[in-house]
């Protein structure tokens, strides 16, 4: 999750209450108009937003610093980013959780390099709810959620990673620890997907359980394997949405659209990911604290 500001205007204090309570999320869903590029979906009288991402044919990264190592931290600077090397944001998403200096508190892999490394630590907290997992796409633009500890195993380079907890649906089954009709309900955001590998993303449009939601990732959605991102602090981005600087966060996910209209990487960039890939069937050391 995000840190709180110290200092904070009186708007600031009233859209920070409203995201605690579920609320900000819920007024804008319940708009009539979605936003271009969003779905909504409504499953069992509840209301959730969701982008779908074909890992073949869209440029899914994961961001977080720019050129010069300073943290991007919202979408209204990734989106100034993206336009500094000739490139457009199309769609956006709070990735893995991140710590108090907006640091991932786990695993992040982005252009085929390790930036943090896989974290196994036991702990408190949603990260550490075990099993937790991990997001990525690898060598061959597949997508894939997986439990964390099998990350190590895996055969095919990874070209982009994020390690969040806990994990909603793994192997078709929802986590053991999620009780269905749980009061504990929450705005909550995740990425799952499909049995046909196209990856989903959605976000909930009011306060829902953890069980709920991996229904919703489960049934509606098709997705055998689903992972939670956050809570309160949760949003997407698309270009009509006015709002794109009112969330802060560590890592983001960003689908990147060339200025020529082209959303896949170019021969030319892919080939200087692989060039830069660190092969990850080696345990990580030195794993950061918990969250």
């Amino acid at each position: 999750m995000s840190p709180k500001s110290k200092f904070m205007t009186p708007n600031a204090w009233l859209l920070a209450w409203a995201g605690w309570c579920g609320l900000a999320t819920l007024a804008v869903c319940a708009d009539d108009s979605v936003p271009a590029g969003l779905q909504a979906v409504t499953f069992r009288g509840q209301n959730f937003w969701i982008r779908t991402v074909d890992p073949h044919k869209e440029d899914l990264r994961l961001f977080w610093k720019d050129d010069h190592g300073n943290g991007l931290r919202d979408f209204a600077t990734l989106e100034r980013y993206a336009r500094s090397q000739g490139e457009s944001l199309i769609f956006a998403a709070n990735a893995g959780m991140f710590d108090e200096h907006a640091s991932p508190v786990g695993l992040l892999v982005q252009g085929g390099k390790e930036q943090v490394p896989l974290n196994l630590s036991d702990g408190t907290g949603n990260f550490c709810m075990k099993p937790n997992g991990v997001f990525l796409i690898n060598q061959k633009h597949e997508a894939m959620v997986v439990e964390s500890s099998a990350y190590t195993a895996l055969l095919t380079p990874v070209i982009w990673a994020t390690q969040s907890g806990p994990l909603l649906v793994l192997g078709g089954d929802i986590h053991p620890d999620f009780i269905a009709g749980s009061v504990n309900k929450k705005l909550r955001s995740g990425v799952g997907v499909r049995k046909d590998g196209a990856i989903v993303f959605a976000i909930s449009c009011g306060p829902v359980n953890f069980y709920d939601f991996a229904y919703f990732f489960l049934h509606p959605m098709d997705c055998p394997n689903a992972l939670y991102l956050d809570g309160v602090i949760s949003a997407f981005y698309v270009p009509s949405m006015k709002d794109a600087g009112l969330h802060t966060f560590g890592p983001m996910f960003g689908v990147i659209k060339n200025l020529d209209g082209v959303t896949l990487p170019s021969k030319e960039q892919e080939q200087q990911s692989l060039d830069g890939l660190r092969t990850n069937n080696a345990p990580a050391s030195q794993p950061p604290k918990n969250p």
